[in-house]
């Protein structure tokens, strides 16, 4: 049971069981011999194992590992960020059209009388003049460049 005021069992009412009463009781009274000696071996053991943990001696090789995987995770990190730069500040091409001979941002007429005047001057066109896909540089790729060039948007405002 248990005392009201401390809240402590009272050692007068604490019982073992009848099992281990008799467990007990049968267990050999003599005394097990252990020579001095092992006895002294055992705790000059203990005493050499909690001495080295006592103070362990500073460990140059770990520091030199973390040294060196801190380098490494830090040159990794910077050439991440290296490449990342370089790829974000790359200059990018001017998309124009095809048909955007002079690429000042729009197809108009003017883009139709810069490939007439380099046809009427004899230099070699590139294959990319061919604007409407016929195999020749003539002057039905001037017509469909300035076919282009006037035709009004869908959906705009008259």
């Amino acid at each position: 049971m248990m005392a009201e005021s401390n809240g402590y069992f009272d050692d007068q009412t604490l019982q073992a069981p009848p099992g281990l009463v008799a467990a007990l009781k049968a267990l050999p009274t003599d005394r097990v011999f252990i020579p001095p000696t092992l006895d002294e071996a055992v705790l000059r053991a203990a005493q050499r194992h909690l001495t080295k943990r006592a103070s362990p001696a500073f460990n140059w090789f770990r520091l030199r590992l973390w040294l060196a995987a801190t380098a490494l995770v830090v040159s990794l990190l910077l050439a991440a960020e290296v490449v990342t730069n370089s790829l974000r500040h790359r200059p990018r091409a001017p998309a124009f059209a095809r048909e955007d001979l002079n690429h000042d941002g729009r197809v108009d007429i003017l883009d139709a009388f810069a490939l007439a005047r380099q046809l009427k001057s004899g230099a070699a066109p590139g294959p990319l003049l061919d604007i409407n896909g016929d195999g020749v540089i003539d002057e039905r790729d001037i017509a469909t460049i300035a076919a282009r060039a006037v035709k009004l948007q869908k959906g705009g405002h008259s």
